[in-house]
């Protein structure tokens, strides 16, 4: 008779048999076509053992339905999730799984006008693909998936912004155009990055009680950002460390001129808060404050002309780019 102890192991041998089994998770987005056949094709063409399972999101955006589709692969509920995106003319089909480098791939591109059957055909004969070459080695996976071996989670974003920036002092409200770069990786729901930046401020005239002046300041900062997303909106606070190069040429009253060129450095916080508009594009705004270390004031023989304060703001809006 069998023991309790064999029929314990039997149910944990059977559980890890199953678990072996590849899952394929289809997931219905938003306006996404009715294809019944297309689990039932994907186990022909598969020729393996696998569970293909049907999840309803009617409501999701399929353009920003990657990072869900993300933790559903690494919550180990699925090895693979293809969801597809309706555009005019085609079928955009996009598959997520735990290849190297990168959580998302764009499948393949179909024409909505060869009917449910043979789109159904020709996405079940790529998903068969896609599990061949991932379910294969991992450097044969990476090769056959067209995909550059990268560190576990790093990811590259370049970020351009247009700024008001304000000063609390005389200088007033200047524009300011900034270009920053930062690798990140995840840290379970949260992504750590450091951030290297480069801004260019000008200014108008400057008037001060004693004279005017033009400041145009030019610089670069260093962040750490940390950040995490919820859905499409992707939110992060870095504190900041600025220097910028500050050249100024005045005028006093009385007709003295004078230029210099100083050194400012600034110590702050910058938050942003963005929304994916693709897999690998954001949009959003941008705030944040500075105290300046030094404050410096512009002088023409020993009369102060523009005093530039301690303390600024800056407000505006930021398109990042994953690489």
């Amino acid at each position: 008779m069998m023991t309790v102890r064999h029929t314990a192991w039997l149910v944990f041998l059977f559980a890890l048999a199953a678990r072996a089994d590849p899952t394929v998770v289809l997931v219905e987005t938003r306006d996404a076509p009715a294809l019944p056949a297309l689990g039932p094709q994907i186990g022909l063409h598969a020729g393996r053992r696998l569970t293909v399972q049907t999840l309803a999101a009617r409501d999701a955006d399929p353009m920003t339905f990657g990072d869900a589709a993300a933790r559903l692969v690494a919550s180990g509920r699925a090895t693979v999730v293809v969801w597809i995106a309706p555009l005019e003319h085609d079928l955009l089909v996009f598959a997520a799984g735990s290849w190297p480098g990168r959580a998302l791939v764009e499948l393949v591109r179909v024409d909505a006008a060869l009917g449910a059957p043979e789109i159904e055909r020709t996405v079940a004969l790529k998903i068969a693909g896609l599990l061949d070459a991932l379910l294969a080695p991992r450097a044969t996976a990476g090769a056959a998936l067209g995909i550059v071996p990268a560190a576990p989670g790093a990811e590259w974003r370049v970020e351009i912004s247009g700024l008001l920036a304000r000063d609390a002092h005389e200088r007033g409200s200047d524009g300011r155009v900034a270009v920053a770069a930062s690798r990140g990786w995840a840290l379970g729901a949260w992504r750590l990055a450091p951030l290297l930046a480069g801004y260019w401020q000008p200014s108008g005239a400057i008037e001060g009680d004693r004279g005017r002046a033009s400041v145009t300041e030019i610089g670069g900062a260093v962040a750490l950002e940390a950040g995490r997303a919820a859905g499409a909106i992707d939110a992060a606070v870095r504190p900041r460390f600025a220097l910028g190069a500050v050249v100024a040429d005045g005028v006093a009253r009385d007709g003295r001129r004078g230029s210099a060129v100083v050194l400012a450095p600034f110590a702050g916080v910058e938050v942003a808060v963005q929304r994916r508009l693709s897999e690998s594009v954001w949009l959003g705004a941008v705030v944040g404050g500075e105290a300046a270390l030094i404050r410096h004031r512009f002088q023409i023989d020993r009369q102060t002309v523009v005093d530039l304060g301690t303390i600024r703001t800056h407000v505006g809006v930021a398109l990042t780019i994953s690489l």
